[in-house]
Parts: C-alpha cells; structure tokens; sequence
C-alpha cells in the first residue's frame, strides 16, 4: 500500500531564542481527504533537522505518539516530504 500525501505545509516557528529547537510545525494532507497536524522539524545538536510525530503528554508524563505509520516505508516517506517541504522554506 503506497501512502499518498497530496499537500505539505510548513508553518515556521522562531521562539527568539538562538538555541530554540523546534524550528517549524508542519501538516500533511493525505490524498485529499485527511489532514494530520501537529509535526515538528527539529534541528539536533549537530545542527541536522529531524521530524518529530505528533504527541500528547500523558497522565504519567510520558509523551505518546498519535501517529503512527505501520511501516517503515510509510515513516520514511512522511518523514522526506516534509524535510522537503522545510529545505525550500529555508
């Protein structure tokens, strides 16, 4: 199963603080008909951006994934298309 993102959006985030790490929040339409909010491009301390998967913080303070892709495949390419949506922002 090929997993379709019809839309990328990229909202960036400046906190004012140079060392902040959350550099924008992103959402992605899959094939027209669903949204999913709440992805974050974060830059490592080696200065590389990663996205992180929407969460929610816990009872137990713990953070939980709300989005879970079932494959790695499906992780990967959510994963890229946003990363490429950030680098022409940028």
């Amino acid at each position: 199963m090929e997993i379709l993102i019809t839309h990328v959006k990229i909202y960036p985030f400046d906190s004012g603080e140079p060392t902040a790490q959350v550099k924008a929040y992103a959402e992605i339409t899959l094939g027209d008909c669903l949204i999913i909010r709440g992805f974050k491009v974060v830059q490592d301390k080696k200065g590389g951006v990663f996205v992180g998967f929407p969460s929610q913080k816990g009872k137990d303070g713990n953070y939980r994934d709300l989005v879970i892709p079932v494959t790695l495949e499906a992780r990967n390419k959510i994963r890229d298309e946003i990363l490429d949506a950030f680098r022409k922002f940028y």
